[in-house]
């Protein structure tokens, strides 16, 4: 079985072996998915896909809403399936356990689930790239920034919040908002649940990794389980 991750800036393409475990791994630009989807045409083994940008994939499934999950969705039917799959492949790992997953990538998102049945939403933000585009974008003098290397971040998260530049106040004000944000998120849904299982996940998690009390940050390819997971089922 292949499970396609497509998302905004990255497609990953995973080959499991009868087991589920990920035999191999291939990594390509979104910008090329039509050629990705060339690449997958003729293959025997099943194809699913998880596509966030809702390409229309000439090969294999795209999962939707409609699909049977393991859990009820309490949600609109516009709900990204990357979400539902990386749930389902949170699910396999934490099975019948509260489960809120942030995931950071072009947007800042919280995804609930309630003992394993109930699958809800939470709050949908701008991701770290996406503040910085904002700013120049939607400003006359502020320059286009790329996101800070691990050590830089390090020193934009220090606790003197006081800056020389322009650019070192863009990128604390950016990075700290995400963060103030989700630990503002994450102390609200454990009021609910204090015994939620926290998931961390995405291209630009690091930001978050450690800073988060019991956060569980793995790049364990939830969505690409969560489709294999589907995929036994049907």
């Amino acid at each position: 079985m292949i499970a396609v991750d497509a998302g905004n800036t990255t497609i990953k393409v995973l080959e499991f072996d009868p087991s589920g475990e990920v035999a191999s791994l291939k990594k390509w630009p979104a910008a090329q998915w039509r050629e990705c989807a060339e690449s997958l045409e003729g293959l025997s083994d099943q194809v699913w896909i998880a596509d966030t940008a809702s390409r229309l994939w000439p090969v294999g499934t795209c999962v939707t809403a409609a699909h049977p999950w393991s859990f009820e969705i309490h949600y609109s039917a516009q709900i990204g399936s990357d979400r539902l799959a990386a749930m389902e492949g949170a699910l396999l790992r934490n099975p019948g356990r509260s489960i809120l997953m942030i995931s950071c990538g072009t947007c800042l998102t919280f995804t609930y689930l309630h003992q394993g049945t109930r699958l809800q939403g939470g709050s949908i933000a701008p991701g770290w790239t996406s503040r910085l585009r904002a700013l120049a974008e939607h400003t006359g003098s502020l320059p286009l920034l790329n996101p800070l290397s691990d050590e830089e971040l390090e020193a934009a998260l220090s606790a003197d919040p006081r800056t020389e530049t322009t650019e070192e106040s863009m990128h604390r004000g950016v990075i700290q908002g995400i963060l103030d944000q989700a630990q503002a998120e994450v102390a609200r849904f454990r009021r609910l649940d204090p015994d939620l299982v926290l998931i961390l996940h995405g291209g630009d998690a690091r930001a978050l990794e450690g800073r988060i009390k019991n956060g569980i940050f793995a790049d364990e390819n939830w969505i690409a389980h969560g489709l294999w997971s589907i995929a036994q089922r049907t």
